[in-house]
């Protein structure tokens, strides 16, 4: 969030000038890998929803489908939950807004029950439901389904990773390293392991070690976008910084927290039409992102269009009436656009919910 006190700094050098001056063909290629991603998907269930019509007894069709909605559980895919643990109080990665998340681990819940009625001995499936059940916040099912998935099949690598998830999320260190680095003594080339690993050290404060970790990670695999994310999150060079959360767009565009990390870099450093465009991209996902409401609303409120930032200012407010920040901006447009009482009604309401609120007592003031 930016308020207007923020500081703002203009003209940092050629290098991150040429990286916002690409900002568009970086949109332009979001754009292209969105569409090209949303056919590759929806063909993908086309299939499997055929194969279940020809046969509703294939118990492998059922638990590939819930799997496909396992990856539907968009924002950080196969580490949502850690990213919530590892995330601030302002939740970035909304994991509790969007409904279609939920839906879709509803309809991956249903078809792996569907798969076990039909397979019960099979690790995988027990697996996917314990994914499944970690990702809904249910921890001691999700301990239970995992633990029968490894009774059924110790050899099954994502078993271990899953459980290394499960342990960090419980905050068992120690347990989530070790189930991590069997899974990476089984296969060296895992980069999901080096990615949980990493977030495993976040949580260690040793940050160095996870941006190794992370770093290892994309070696692996150029396309786990949620590595990206992580070093982009951590970043302190700039240019850098726009490069990784790019790489994230690219991978998958309109996610959230990348849209949002981009746009507030772009904006830190004066590139505020560059800084709109990723809002913008960020609003069509998810419509109620109060930060991103906020900071159209703040960027309209610094080029003087006033109506428009009242408009933003309000669609906060309707999230939550009693957002200080955005009634004091608020009260500020119709001070700025001379409506006196409006004005003093907002600096008022901010007193009201906070007592002796200075920047609203000196708002107040100056209407006298």
């Amino acid at each position: 969030m930016v308020n207007s006190g923020q500081r703002w700094w203009i003209g940092l050098g050629l290098a991150f000038l040429l990286a916002a001056a690409s900002c568009r063909q970086n949109q332009n290629a979001d754009r292209t890998a969105e569409r090209k991603e949303a056919t590759t998907s929806e063909g993908t269930l086309q299939e499997l929803n055929r194969r279940i019509a020809m046969n509703s007894s294939d118990a492998t069709a059922y638990g590939e489908r819930a799997d496909w909605w396992l990856t539907q559980d968009r924002e950080n895919p196969m580490v949502s939950s850690v990213a919530a643990v590892s995330s601030g109080p302002d939740d970035p990665t909304g994991m509790g807004s969007p409904d279609e998340p939920r839906e879709a681990l509803r309809k991956a819940l249903q078809d792996i029950k569907s798969a076990l009625l039909l397979d019960t001995g099979n690790a995988l499936f027990y697996c996917i439901l314990g994914e499944i059940y970690t990702r809904l916040g249910l921890v001691s099912e999700a301990d239970d389904a995992l633990r029968v998935s490894m009774a059924r099949n110790p050899e099954l690598v994502r078993v271990y990773l899953r459980r290394g998830e499960l342990a960090l999320i419980n905050r068992q260190h120690g347990v989530s390293f070790k189930y991590l680095n069997e899974a990476l003594r089984r296969d060296k080339r895992l980069a999901e392991g080096y990615l949980l690993k990493g977030l495993t050290y976040l949580e260690l404060k040793d940050t160095a070690a996870a941006r190794s970790a992370w770093l290892t990670a994309i070696e692996q695999d150029p396309n786990l976008y949620a590595a990206y994310l992580e070093l982009g999150l951590r970043e302190k060079d700039p240019q850098t910084a726009h490069r990784y959360f790019s790489n994230v767009l690219q991978l998958k565009p309109g996610h959230v927290e990348a849209c949002y990390a981009r746009g507030m870099l772009l904006q830190e450093q004066g590139y505020l039409d560059s800084a709109r465009q990723d809002y913008r991209n960020l609003l069509k996902v998810r419509p109620q992102h109060r930060d991103a409401l906020f900071n159209m609303a703040y960027l309209d409120m610094l080029d003087k269009n006033f109506d428009e930032a009242i408009t933003g200012y309000d669609k906060v407010l309707a999230l939550d009436a009693q957002d200080l920040p955005a009634m004091l901006n608020r009260g500020l447009c119709y001070e700025l656009m001379g409506k006196v009482q409006e004005a003093a009604a907002d600096y008022k309401e901010c007193l009201r919910l906070r007592k002796g609120y200075p920047q609203a007592l000196q708002g107040l003031n100056r209407l006298k």
